[in-house]
């Protein structure tokens, strides 16, 4: 609130300083994560006809938060004042889905119904995604022994992406011993060829109401008695929209939700919302599962993204390692020796950076002082190396506070400056 009333005060009296920082065009996508005074900031740095917003009000998956662009609207009325110029236009719908087949979007469509049916108050009805081209549907692997799955990844499905929900991410990785597992949530705004949504229902909370829902069993109040579903049904559809060509459902083990979910999307037994349906997905053999073919060319580009989200100012530590693996497992299936050696480089650093983010400055001038500089020094020499002078900054900047006073002075001024002087140039 007290930046948007000091972008406003240089407005009525600074125009020099107000200029400096507003934006002669604005675009904003996931505009459904934003909250109205995030929004009201971007309405307040751009012009009439200058800012763009982008969204899915089914990706609003924030537990207990709905989106509506009725709401930027409203914010606009607001921001605008007398000057109704400053209120875009009602929305316009996209229908066509350039990412997904329509063997995934008809998946991701079903989930949506139930969604807009029974929690009608949660997300604006939108007509239904349609796809570019035709493709097959996804597979279904129930029961699945978690070493069959860990062998599947290192082998067939190598270089498919693993979503689950976000606080079990940490655990799927380290069991499975695979790099690129993602939180749900994290995955937000990203794509890839192959995903395999696991354990999705087994770890749901409320497992029978779960049940009741896929198979047309629900009883009346179902959206106040069992609210956070809607949420679920919201982060589900955000798992299946990340796939491009081959989607998978893998639960591990039965559970009374994700019976109900296979029993749902692969046969016909269940009306979908009293209407006749048709399986949506096809029970698979893992022995049956042909080997996904993923160019080196396409783990370089991933590569490349995972260190372009690494090096994001947005991303924290934390983000920016989980980012960093993903990179280094990329580039070394791309055989891209050079770009795997600095995600290496890159990822030392972030990590020393995580290890010593606590530690306080008592430790100046003691034995293990003398080993962190030591070891600081090695990773700013690799990173030099490798031509990451940003990250030689913020190395410097992160640990400074546990440097003793001369190797700090001496840093910044025969080598930090410099570096920033060259980068400001």
């Amino acid at each position: 609130i007290s930046l948007i009333k000091r972008i406003e005060y240089a407005r009525r009296n600074d125009s020099a300083l107000f200029d400096s920082v507003r934006r002669s065009k604005i675009y904003v996508d996931e505009t459904q994560d934003y909250t109205q005074l995030e929004l009201l900031l971007f309405f307040t740095l751009s012009g009439p006809g200058s800012l763009f917003l982008a969204g899915d009000p089914a990706q609003s998956v924030v537990e207990g938060t709905e989106f509506r662009f009725e709401e930027v609207r409203s914010v606009a009325y607001f921001a605008a004042g007398n000057n109704r110029k400053l209120v875009p236009s009602k929305p316009l719908s996209v229908n066509l889905n350039f990412r997904s087949h329509a063997g995934v979007l008809n998946v991701a469509s079903s989930f949506l119904d139930y969604l807009f049916h029974y929690y009608p108050s949660s997300a604006k009805q939108l007509k239904k995604d349609y796809g570019l081209f035709q493709g097959s549907r996804p597979g279904v692997l129930h029961k699945l022994d978690v070493k069959l799955l860990k062998t599947l990844l290192s082998d067939k499905l190598n270089g498919a992406v693993v979503l689950c929900h976000d606080d079990s991410a940490a655990y799927w990785r380290s069991i499975l011993d695979y790099t690129l597992v993602y939180g749900i949530r994290e995955a937000k705004g990203l794509e890839f060829k192959a995903v395999i949504i696991l354990n999705f229902f087994e770890e749901l909370p409320q497992q029978r109401p779960w049940r009741n829902l896929l198979l047309g069993r629900v009883g009346s109040e179902f959206e106040s008695k069992f609210s956070v579903i809607g949420t679920h049904l919201k982060l589900l559809y955000t798992a299946i929209t990340r796939c491009i060509e081959r989607l998978f459902f893998v639960e591990s083990k039965g559970s009374v939700a994700g019976d109900a979910a296979v029993r749902r999307l692969t046969t016909t037994s269940v009306k979908h919302l009293g209407d006749e349906c048709r399986a949506l997905a096809t029970r698979s053999n893992v022995h049956d599962i042909d080997a996904m073919i993923m160019t080196k060319d396409e783990f370089l580009a991933e590569g490349l993204n995972a260190a372009e989200i690494a090096e994001s100012d947005r991303a924290s530590l934390d983000q920016a390692l989980a980012s960093l693996n993903r990179a280094v497992f990329h580039f070394e299936q791309a055989g891209h020796t050079l770009y795997a050696s600095k995600a290496r480089a890159h990822r030392s650093s972030v990590h020393f950076r995580l290890e010593n983010r606590s530690q306080v400055r008592n430790i100046v001038n003691t034995e293990g002082g003398m080993v962190i500089e030591t070891k600081m020094a090695r990773i700013m020499e690799n990173l030099v190396k490798e031509g990451l002078l940003r990250e030689v900054i913020d190395l410097f900047h992160s640990a400074e506070s546990i440097l003793s006073r001369y190797t700090a002075e001496h840093l910044e001024r025969d080598f930090i400056l410099k570096i920033e002087s060259m980068q400001n140039k």
